[in-house]
């Protein structure tokens, strides 16, 4: 054999470059989805940081002009609040001063009726003297009356004399005459003492009037007292309170005054942001031209892979129009994306009927296996498509990856809570004799790896360990972060997406060797295999 032909080894080297460039390739395909994911996820972020920014400086400038006129308002209100306080002292200070004068009045009050009082008792002292003088008026009318008789007696006894005895009944008419003067003083006196004790009697009920109205003015300037003294507390408390009022207002506009200046600086700070914004938006157009350009040269270089794999074999799916929709199937040696929203039921079926079709047509399959996918439905697939589970498993044709703990232990199943995904897969390859269907799943990779690590790995656990016609199907739900199913859909080359709205079920076609066409067929669920059937167009 010549040394310029190619040993098997060489051969082998070759293929196992070519599958390296391939994925490297395909990954790189991946990374520039996801940079453009990312980048369309910063422009719109950029976009609605740009709005936000602009309103935040048209609020802060709306703030700096509000609180500019509230804090105009607050030093009013302060001057205000001043004036109205001082004013309240004067009032306070003059109410004192009327309950000053109103407890003079009161004392003066006090005094009057006390002199009142005291002429009330002269008064009645001297009703008293009347009544004694009275008294004494009716002894000189007795006197009198008794000196007129005693005049009769004189002249009775001076006529019995035959007028022998003349100076007796002289004095007998002087007695007479000076007992009707006395008589007639005596009337002079008494009606004089009447008018006197009419005049005291109606003196004595004046008084006593005055000293009820004295005794009513009394109360009433205690009650205005009173008043006073509710009105004084009200005001020295108003005095008080607007004094609290006025140092309060005061410390609010000079904290006003801090907070338009932080304001001020808060709307230099948001212009400048949107200058930052304006910057990075330039920045991010002219990185946007060179990831086209980078997009471009990726293209280019996998044009002879695409070219390759759109006439390479297919796998059949075993369900009913999706090979049709696919072009014939799953790509042999290539990658491709099975994607699903959480309200979809059917990916279970699909997946089983796919699994079952693969390794009853003489296909190995490792399958990372969703947590909802059972091995009851696993198990009705293989029966369907006249194989068997159990077979499958033991003759080393189907490697189960448990990322979920739902399978019990047995030949080729591996928990991966327990084993590596990079063992499980060096296992997997020494022991299959066929081509092989990788069925990952990415959501049980996140768990068990982590979302930073299963980044970081993608198809890193693949890299060396499988060959050129071995095909990746990776399942990506929408638990699974979207950079990173962005970079999955980015290096697959064949993507199909299962959706369901309601009662309807759809399966549609997003990528293939040849195109970036997408199209979409109805689809129906079925309990029994084949599990999902596509409707023809």
């Amino acid at each position: 054999m010549s040394s310029d032909q190619p040993t098997p080894a060489d051969e082998a080297d070759a293929t196992s470059v070519a599958v390296t460039e391939d994925r490297s390739l395909a990954n790189a395909h991946g990374a520039l989805d996801v940079v453009h994911a990312a980048s369309t996820t910063v422009d719109d972020q950029l976009a609605a940081i740009d709005d936000r920014t602009s309103e935040q400086v048209a609020d802060a400038e709306w703030v700096v002009d509000e609180v500019g006129s509230l804090s105009a308002t607050i030093q009013e209100i302060a001057a205000t609040a001043t004036e109205v306080s001082e004013q309240s002292e004067r009032a306070a200070a003059e109410t004192a001063d009327g309950r000053d004068a109103a407890q003079d009045a009161i004392d003066t009050m006090e005094d009057v009726r006390t002199v009142s009082e005291n002429v009330v008792a002269e008064v009645d002292a001297l009703r008293d003297r009347i009544d004694r003088i009275a008294d004494a008026l009716a002894g000189i009318d007795r006197i009198a009356d008794q000196t007129n008789m005693l005049a009769l007696n004189a002249s009775i006894e001076a006529a019995r004399t035959d007028g022998d005895n003349d100076g007796f009944a002289v004095v007998a008419d002087e007695i007479k005459e000076l007992a009707a003067e006395s008589q007639e003083q005596a009337d002079d006196i008494e009606d004089a003492l009447d008018a006197v004790r009419a005049a005291t009697e109606e003196t004595v009920a004046q008084l006593d009037e005055a000293a009820d109205e004295i005794e009513r003015g009394a109360d009433q300037t205690a009650d205005a007292m009173a008043s006073l003294d509710a009105v004084a507390e009200t005001v020295e408390e108003t005095a008080a309170g607007i004094a609290s009022v006025s140092t309060a207002t005061d410390d609010q506009a000079q904290t006003t005054e801090a907070v338009a200046e932080r304001c001020e600086t808060l709307a230099e700070r948001a212009t400048a942001i949107d200058d930052d914004v304006a910057a990075i938006r330039d920045a991010r157009s002219e990185q946007t031209a060179m990831l086209g350009e980078v997009e471009g040269v990726l293209t280019a270089a996998d044009a002879d892979r695409r070219s390759r794999l759109a006439d390479a074999p297919t796998l059949d799916t075993g369900v009913p129009g999706l090979d049709d929709l696919l072009g014939g199937g799953l790509v042999v040696g290539g990658q491709a994306v099975l994607r699903y929203d959480a309200a979809t039921d059917a990916v279970d079926g699909l997946l089983a009927q796919l699994v079952a079709t693969a390794a009853a047509s003489g296909t190995a399959v490792s399958l990372t296996p969703p947590p909802t996918l059972d091995r009851g439905t696993l198990a009705d697939a293989f029966a369907a498509a006249d194989d068997s589970l159990v077979d499958a498993l033991g003759d080393d044709r189907l490697f189960v990856l448990d990322p979920f703990g739902g399978w019990p232990d047995g030949r080729n199943v591996f928990d991966l809570r327990e084993s590596s995904l990079a063992a499980a897969n060096e296992t997997t390859a020494a022991r299959r004799d066929a081509p092989l269907l990788v069925v990952g799943n990415i959501a049980g990779e996140v768990e068990i790896l982590g979302e930073a690590d299963a980044r970081a790995a993608r198809y890193e656990n693949d890299d060396g360990v499988f060959g050129s016609r071995d095909t990746v199907l990776n399942v990506v739900g929408d638990s699974v972060p979207e950079t990173l199913a962005a970079f999955y859909a980015g290096a697959a080359d064949q993507v199909v997406a299962v959706s369901q709205d309601a009662d309807a079920l759809a399966v549609e076609r997003r990528r293939t060797p040849t195109s970036d066409d997408s199209a979409s067929r109805a689809a129906t669920l079925q309990p029994s295999p084949p599990f999902v059937s596509l409707r023809s167009e």
